[in-house]
């Protein structure tokens, strides 16, 4: 008993010494620390009330209004030296097009594609969405464009505006259908255009089906074999109408004349 009394002096001695050093030890300011007079400290002494740079003038982003607008709509902040769309990285709607914007306008546009798409780099899988358009005026001309973006409505836009840039003029038999039949093969897709009579309609895939409503063609069937992947689908379909011969052409095969070829096929006129 006498030993373990000893043993528990210790202790408490040992834990009071301890206490009283680190309370020594303890300071509420540290030593390094100064005190000066704030207001008369400057951390520039070269700046004064007159020559303070004004922030808000520098960017016109940070421009806040004060008057209060009766509509929702917020004015474009933005100077004529720096444009929305480099801020914004907004799609523009000036298109490089022999086309004038009243003809753009009455376009046909058709979204035949729009899906989820992921790109892997090192920072993961990115997604983005994908977009596929075919635009025509039913006269002979049309064309298709892609466009990738973070949202599907931008990507539309994209795929619409490179759509027009692309546009070109596809010939058609008597207005309606095509000079011959075509068997043409891309990548994986097998894709047989026939031309048909007066007042067959269109009778293909629907992608087919589609395009040729843009280019103006009435009279036609279609056959895809092989990969029916939209996209082949479609770029097949383009590049097939835009290698067809001419009734010209088929004459000098046929060694026949052009009148001759165009009363005797198609029920020309």
């Amino acid at each position: 008993m006498l030993a373990l009394r000893n043993s528990l002096n210790r202790l408490t001695i040992t834990s009071a010494s301890r206490s009283a050093t680190v309370a020594a030890t303890w300071h509420p300011m540290r030593h390094y620390a100064t005190v000066e007079d704030t207001k008369s400290r400057k951390r520039n002494e070269a700046l004064n009330k007159d020559n303070v740079p004004q922030l808000d003038k520098i960017d016109s982003i940070l421009d806040h209004p004060t008057e209060k607008t009766k509509t929702l709509d917020q004015p474009k902040l933005f100077t004529s030296h720096r444009p929305a769309e480099v801020v914004l990285n907004a799609v523009t709607d000036i298109i490089d097009s022999p086309l004038p914007v009243q003809e753009q306008a009455g376009l046909m546009k058709k979204a035949l594609v729009i899906k989820r798409v992921v790109n892997m780099n090192g920072k993961g899988k990115q997604p983005s969405m994908y977009a596929l358009v075919v635009v025509g005026n039913s006269n002979g001309l049309a064309g298709y464009g892609e466009g990738k973006d973070e949202e599907a409505s931008r990507a539309v836009r994209k795929a619409t505006n490179r759509a027009i840039k692309n546009m070109r003029y596809f010939d058609r038999y008597d207005r309606r259908t095509i000079a011959m039949d075509l068997t043409h093969k891309f990548h994986a897709t097998t894709l047989e255009l026939r031309s048909r009579p007066p007042g067959f309609g269109i009778r293909t895939n629907h992608y087919v089906h589609e395009i040729c409503r843009c280019i103006g063609i009435q009279d036609i069937s279609a056959k895809v074999r092989g990969s029916r992947t939209p996209m082949n689908v479609i770029k097949a379909t383009f590049e097939a109408l835009s290698h067809q011969k001419q009734p010209e052409d088929i004459a000098k095969m046929r060694g026949k004349k052009l009148e001759d070829v165009q009363h005797v096929y198609y029920g020309g006129q």
